[in-house]
């Protein structure tokens, strides 16, 4: 629902007259082909539904058979579904006819944007409408549905062949969903959606729905936004107890708004840092086109399932396993290690001079081929190294070559139990039956290298669903620390606290600062410094001075007195006389860590390579704060810069736990004051083989 239902409970059963009706009636039926009232009844036909339907039509009598009424109130009695198939400008007439006549679920096929339109707008007005009458709509401006599971469409789109499957499919691009559902008969649904401008219903409740049909291994996503954060994190909860996969693009990666980027974090992290961090902790595999897309969710669609082991692939060109071993390389996908049994058996059938290793060029003389290739492929993929394979040809002719190999795969596919599929070095190869006899067999075909490899990384990379994490819960009771400095923070007119504050702020949460000092003249700083031990560090502490180093601000390593005093006699008359006079830190590696309140989902935490690096280099990852200590290590594991904290090329490896402790403790303070802060941040934090160390912190206030 949108954000002011987003707190109801939405039992999949709620969407059971908007997805799987009864009874249908088509407002603007036609008997006029290539329109939208004709269409839809024609789908509705093709895909078997065996429910009541109803043309809604003044005009005609009768339209493909059927009985049309003139008008709902001419129905005995209610339909529990109506397609609103009319243009722009009868579209709010025809929901407030279907509202009247007390039905509950409809498809607006229709924009809903007219020229010269009133305030509020259309758009507005219906969604006011079907709020108040309690209607679920598919919709607006949208391409409607196909319930494969139920034998129930809702749509125009003319699809000829309409097979059920094991993806569920929404989508905010009618082109993708329009590609997915017409171009490729081996994607097979259970469900699929065009969401539209979901005027009550998002992509959270076709996504709990689609999670309660039988026939649904894995969801796939075309996401523009969510409309309902709350909702979408309940339904990938579901999916993850249901050891459902989630494949997802997130298209429109912008700049988060001008108040955050008074931070390194906020202007890196941007609206899309919340949406990987709520894809990370829900193990949401994230993908970057539709190729990708589809591939990853064929593979992920068949009933057998990968566990462990590298990938075992042959092909038929040894040109085509050098860029296969090439392109596995870029993708990072591990090929098996198979054992000398293995080669054996391979070395015996194959022709001289070929090379028994894997990946495998199989082809030689041609003798035998089908025998060679089917001998060959079972022996990889019974290799204990082995976790999936690839038979890699191109599958464009129906000649008796392809017709062999396409035997082999089916009867090795056939024996094995783990996952075995085909794909093609070229991509844009014709539909052969072929293929369709592969799609029979249960055999996924992905078309190009590239799609097929990064799909079997990311089966490789995915987490188990069997357990779940424990992610960091934020507890319903304020402590008495964060509501004293919800408090406090509320006060200051300006947007930040100064550096002391913020070092405080962090020991409340049980984050080891450096010894340090405030003074505001030379006399305090001559009594402060005889309680440390030189060489020193000043910085400048006048109010406003965010990034303190690109003024001249901060003096690291100050042997003796005469340098500080002279520093701070510099930074005064440059800058002003409120410094901060801090205890030297030790060498280490720099971290940064910096606090954000997104507002879809709320408080994140980004992780990243500190000091300047995390500008030039923007190697970063985030986390949902709170996080648990498993969510902090996994997110630490995806930097670049992870390897130089265990110890690179002979240095001393940190202490690891401080590092997560530290950043778990962070996590939880950014929580507790998401209602105060938009943002804080550590930069650097400094990770020693004895423990953590916050140099310089930044905390934005809400103004």
């Amino acid at each position: 629902m949108n954000e002011q239902f987003a707190e109801e409970a939405r039992p999949a059963q709620r969407l059971d007259a908007l997805l799987s009706p009864r009874s249908i009636a088509v407002i603007g039926a036609s008997p006029r082909p290539d329109t939208p009232g004709h269409d839809t009844l024609r789908q509705l036909a093709r895909i078997g539904y065996a429910g009541k339907i109803i043309p809604v039509n003044p005009k005609y009598e009768e339209i493909a058979g059927l009985r049309c009424v003139p008008n709902l109130a001419a129905l005995d009695e209610a339909p529990d579904h109506a397609v609103i198939a009319v243009n722009n400008d009868i579209v709010e007439a025809a929901v407030g006819e279907a509202a009247a006549r007390g039905i509950k679920a409809a498809t607006i096929f229709a924009s809903c944007y007219l020229e010269n339109d009133t305030s509020p707008k259309l758009v507005d007005r219906l969604r006011r409408e079907t709020q108040r009458s309690g209607m679920s709509i598919v919709g607006a401006n949208c391409m409607g549905f196909y319930n494969m599971a139920h034998r129930v469409a809702a749509s125009w789109f003319p699809i000829e062949d309409l097979p059920s499957g094991p993806i569920a499919f929404v989508s905010h691009s009618g082109a993708v969903f329009a590609a997915f559902l017409g171009l490729d008969q081996r994607l097979g649904f259970s469900l699929a959606v065009s969401a539209g401008q979901e005027l009550t219903t998002t992509v959270a409740d076709y996504l709990d729905y689609a999670l309660d049909l039988e026939e649904t291994r894995v969801a796939a996503l075309f996401l523009e936004t969510i409309r309902d954060p709350k909702g979408f994190e309940r339904a990938l909860e579901k999916a993850r107890a249901r050891t459902v996969p989630v494949v997802a693009i997130k298209v429109g990666r912008t700049s988060q708004s001008a108040r955050l980027a008074e931070s390194h974090s906020g202007a890196i992290a941007g609206n899309d840092a919340a949406y990987q961090a709520l894809f990370d902790r829900y193990g949401v595999i994230r993908v970057r086109d539709v190729d990708e897309l589809a591939a990853t969710a064929t593979l992920l669609s068949s009933p057998k399932r990968y566990v462990s082991g590298g990938l075992a692939a042959i092909t038929d060109s040894g040109g085509a396993r050098g860029l296969l071993i090439d392109l596995a390389e870029d993708e990072k996908v591990q090929f098996a290690d198979i054992g000398k049994a293995t080669q054996k058996i391979l070395s015996e059938r194959l022709d001289y001079g070929l090379e028994p290793v894997n990946p495998l060029d199989a082809w030689g003389s041609g003798r035998d081929y089908v025998g060679v290739y089917r001998d060959c492929l079972n022996a990889l993929m019974a290799d204990p190294a082995t976790g999936i394979g690839m038979f890699l040809f191109d599958i464009g002719l129906e000649d008796h070559l392809s017709c062999g190999f396409v035997d082999a795969c089916i009867e090795v596919a056939t024996a094995s139990e783990k996952l075995v599929f085909v794909a093609t070095n070229f991509g844009k190869l014709p539909r052969t039956g072929l293929a369709n006899r592969l799609r029979e067999a249960g055999i996924p075909l992905i078309d190009g290298v590239g799609p097929a490899l990064r799909a079997v990384r990311h089966l490789m990379n995915m987490k188990s669903f069997a357990v779940a994490s424990a992610y960091g819960e934020r507890s319903g009771a304020m402590s008495e620390v964060a509501s004293h400095w919800n408090k406090m923070l509320t006060r200051p007119s300006g947007g930040f606290v100064d550096e002391a504050t913020g070092y405080r702020l962090l020991s409340d949460w049980g984050m080891n600062t450096l010894r340090y000092e405030t003074v505001d003249s030379a006399q305090a700083l001559s009594e402060a410094l005889d309680g440390f031990t030189l060489p020193v560090v000043l910085k400048t502490a006048v109010p406003g001075i965010l990034h303190k180093s690109d003024v001249g601000g901060v003096r690291v390593g100050l042997p003796d007195r005469a340098a500080v005093e002279s520093a701070y006699s510099d930074m005064a008359t440059r800058l002003g006389p409120q410094a901060l006079l801090m205890e030297m830190a030790p060498k280490g590696v720099e971290l940064i860590v910096g606090g954000l309140v997104d507002p879809q989902f709320g408080p994140i935490v980004m992780i990243g390579a500190g000091g300047v690096m995390v500008e030039l280099f923007k190697d970063v990852t985030f986390v949902l704060a709170p996080a648990s200590r498993d969510e902090i290590r996994a997110a630490i594991s995806r930097l670049k810069a992870s390897a130089i904290l265990t110890g690179f090329r002979g240095s001393e490896a940190v202490d690891l736990e401080a590092v997560v402790d530290a950043i778990q403790s962070f996590a939880q303070l950014v929580a507790d004051l998401s209602d105060s802060i938009t943002g804080i941040e550590i930069n650097p934090l400094l990770a020693t083989s004895k423990g953590c160390i916050p140099l310089d912190v930044l905390v934005t206030l809400k103004r």
